[in-house]
Formats: structure tokens, C-alpha cells, sequence
């Protein structure tokens, strides 16, 4: 196990946050979340625990505030809760919890919270000054959702807990599926069913889940960039409203009036004709490419990138449009093993 050097942690995101990114996107005045335990959990282990505080340390030194976000299976304690309250910054906890233990199989294992713990979690949050939770529901496939007749329940339980909503995650298929993992094709064959990428789910029981969740007004949604938005009470800034996207992530998903009026806005935004060919002129300086290689659409709100472009540059666009325009490019070299549902990715052929 590499284990980065605490006290390098705060400048090295200053030096990423103000770095080539800064040229799109105004550090200042950047909104972005900060996320950690994407890729190792931050409190699975004593010794990860003892350096959050530190790590914490590191970041509020140097930033201003803005929202963190937590990702978890574990269970917490008061200690750590209060310890992170005392900071004073936003912080959403997204509580992973998938039912897997339900199953008894072997797909996850070491200290990974139950339902009970995790209700616990919630419970934890709730009564802190400036922490809120949401349920990370992953993976949502067809060998892990509970029964049908326990579903009503889990959604008041959690509802009940104080956690904001609950996030529905599918299964990815393409670049680092550990496909040739005896275990995953064991326990999830329906994931593995056909050889296609892109993401698995359980439509059938999402279609309840959302129907139960409707009927118990508890939030539920399809992109964690909607339960980050609910969380700041501001518009989803990745888009989830707008276009296509909108038909599947968005409209079917059970979000409170209030927040749903707060993307409405943006939806019903006038056209900025000015506006939107500005920000295409930045992306092509940004990119350091011609500006007649970036098109934009007025009426659709759409900026196409007809080149190659890595997965960094794609996701500071994505973030600098903060959901005015549909981001696309012609093709996205991915830098991590996760690769977006809101890229458009076109071959050669096609582009």
C-alpha cells in the first residue's frame, strides 16, 4: 500500500486546482467538490481514520471553503463525525451501500457496514451543523436488490434516518471491469450476461424503486451530481437536466419540487448566443487548438469538440459549463478505469 505524504496533500491540490485547469476555470471562484475515498475508503481502517483530521488540516489551510464529499461502506462513530463537523466546511457523506450482505456472498468483505450501520451513519450526520447524507445505492443489479416486499421499508427506514435521498448506481462495463474476476461473474451473471460496455442495472426494479420512493416523497436519482445539487439547495451543474440525458437520468427520477424548479431555470434559460461562443473560443484556447475545431449549436446549447481529448481536459469543460451546454467530443482517451455517462464518444469512422 502507497500511502501519500499528508503534509505535501493541501499544495498539491492548490497546484492542480490553480494549475492548467485554472486556465478555464477561475479557482477563486471554483464551486467544484472536493471528493475523497473514490478510490480508497477513508475509513475502512484505524490508521486511515487517524489521518483524515490531518488531511483535512491540509485542504481548509489552503482553500477556501466549498463542499467535500465523503464516500464510505464503513461505519462511523461520534469521534470522527464530531471531529469533521469541527472544520466548519460543507460535507455530504455519500453512504455506499449496496445489500450485498443480504445475499451472503462472497463480493464484499472486510469491515463493510449492514443496513443497521449505515442507518446509524445517517443518524450520526443528521444531528451535526454542517454534514448531510445521501445513500450511494451500488451496484443496483439484479443478483443484489432486496426482495420486493422489504423495498417500502428500506425507503422509510432511510428516509427516516435523515438521509437527503438515495443514488442509484448500475454497474460499469468498459475500461478496468476486472471481467475475468471468477467472483463477479459467480455472483453477478446477469453483469455479464453479453460482452457489451456501458452501464448494467436492474431496470425492472429501479422502475419500483422509484414508484415507492414517489409514493413516500424520498428523493431517489440516477447521477450523484443530483444529490450533490439537492445538498447546496443550487442547480445540477453537470447538465443531468438538459437533452437527452434528461429522458433517462432526470425527469423519471422522484426530486423534490423545489429543487427540480432550481434546474427548471436553467432548462428555460434564454439562449445566450454571445455567451455560448465565448465559452467555445475558451475551450478551443484551453485545448490549444483552432476555434473553428469547436462548434456550437444555439438553439440546443450543444459545444462539440472535433477532436481527441483526454478524460482530464473533457471533465474540466464539463465542469466550466456548470450545465449551460451539452458537452461532446469526438473521441475521450480515459485517464481512470470509471468512464462518464455524459461523454458522446464517436470512432473514427463515425466522426
Amino acid at each position: 500500500m502507497v500511502r501519500a505524504d499528508i503534509a505535501s496533500i493541501g499544495g498539491r491540490l492548490r497546484s492542480y486546482l490553480y494549475g492548467r485547469r485554472s486556465e478555464l476555470i477561475d479557482p477563486e471562484f471554483d464551486t467544484t467538490p472536493i471528493c475523497m475515498g473514490n478510490y480508497t475508503d477513508l475509513f475502512m481502517t484505524r490508521e486511515n481514520r487517524r489521518v483524515v483530521p490531518a488531511i483535512m488540516e491540509q485542504i481548509t489551510s489552503v482553500l477556501n471553503p466549498r463542499l467535500l464529499v465523503f464516500i464510505t461502506k464503513s461505519g462511523l462513530d461520534r469521534e470522527i463525525v464530531d471531529t469533521i463537523d469541527g472544520f466548519g466546511w460543507p460535507v455530504l457523506w455519500f453512504f455506499s451501500q449496496s445489500f450485498a450482505f443480504m445475499k451472503r456472498g462472497k463480493l464484499e468483505t472486510g469491515p463493510v457496514a449492514d443496513f443497521d450501520t449505515t442507518i446509524g451513519n445517517a443518524e450520526l450526520v443528521a444531528g451535526t451543523e454542517h454534514q448531510s447524507a445521501a445513500h450511494f445505492w451500488r451496484p443496483f443489479v439484479r443478483e443484489l436488490v432486496p426482495p420486493l416486499a422489504e423495498r417500502p421499508r428500506i425507503i422509510e427506514r432511510l428516509q427516516r434516518s435523515g438521509m437527503q435521498c438515495s443514488v442509484v448506481i448500475g454497474m460499469a462495463r468498459g475500461p478496468g471491469t476486472p471481467v475475468d474476476d471468477v467472483r463477479l461473474r459467480e455472483e453477478l451473471p446477469s453483469t455479464f450476461a453479453s460482452d457489451a460496455a456501458g452501464e448494467v442495472l436492474d431496470h425492472d426494479s429501479w422502475q419500483h424503486i422509484r414508484a415507492t420512493a414517489t409514493r413516500q416523497g424520498y428523493p431517489v436519482y440516477r447521477h450523484t451530481s443530483c444529490a450533490i445539487a439537492l445538498a447546496e439547495a443550487r442547480p445540477e451543474q453537470l447538465g443531468t437536466w438538459s437533452g437527452v440525458v434528461a429522458l433517462d437520468r432526470c425527469l423519471p427520477c422522484e426530486c423534490p419540487i423545489a429543487q427540480r424548479g432550481r434546474c427548471d431555470a436553467m432548462r428555460i434559460d434564454l439562449i445566450d448566443r454571445d455567451g455560448i461562443r465565448t465559452f467555445a473560443d475558451e475551450v478551443a484556447k484551453f485545448l490549444e487548438i483552432e476555434s473553428d475545431a469547436v462548434e456550437y449549436r444555439v438553439a440546443t446549447k450543444q459545444i462539440r469538440v472535433n477532436t481527441y481529448i483526454s478524460e482530464f481536459d473533457f471533465n474540466v469543460i464539463l465542469h466550466a459549463a456548470a450545465g449551460r451546454y451539452s458537452i461532446q467530443a469526438l473521441a475521450i482517451e480515459p485517464n481512470k478505469a470509471w468512464q462518464g455517462p455524459f461523454a458522446t464518444i464517436y470512432s473514427k469512422k463515425e466522426g
